[in-house]
């Protein structure tokens, strides 16, 4: 048995999903408010975004089980397009990106790779 093996269970993958919940409320929270409201991150723009979107993919994906990484990625995407629509029409002085929308992506494929990675390390062989 490997430390692997005890994450493949329906307690782990419901605290997964309830992890997507907490992440994309955060995500969603701070993608609206006010630029000036936002806190001091000494990153690129575009990191924060593949990193956000990482890691709301890897606990979606994680959730959902390895057999639909795809649904998370298209999920976890198109939460983020919703939320550059939003940004744009909440008028809080923030605009939609499509470089954003670029970053998410980017961040959205490598947190369901890691997550596909970590759930084929816990599934029996």
């Amino acid at each position: 048995m490997n430390i692997f093996s005890r994450l493949d269970t329906l307690l782990v993958r419901r605290l997964a999903g309830l992890a997507s919940v907490v992440v994309a409320s955060v995500i969603a929270i701070l993608s609206i408010l006010p630029s000036e409201d936002l806190p001091e991150v000494h990153l690129s723009d575009k990191v924060e975004h593949a990193i956000a979107y990482g890691v709301l993919s890897a606990c979606i994906c994680f959730w959902l089980g390895r057999r639909r990484i795809v649904a998370g990625v298209l999920l976890t995407v198109g939460f983020g397009a919703v939320l550059e629509i939003v940004q744009a029409l909440a008028g809080t002085g923030r605009t939609a990106s499509w470089l954003d929308g670029v970053a998410n992506l980017v961040g959205a494929c490598l947190g369901a790779g890691l997550a596909w990675m970590v759930a084929r390390a816990a599934s029996p062989r």
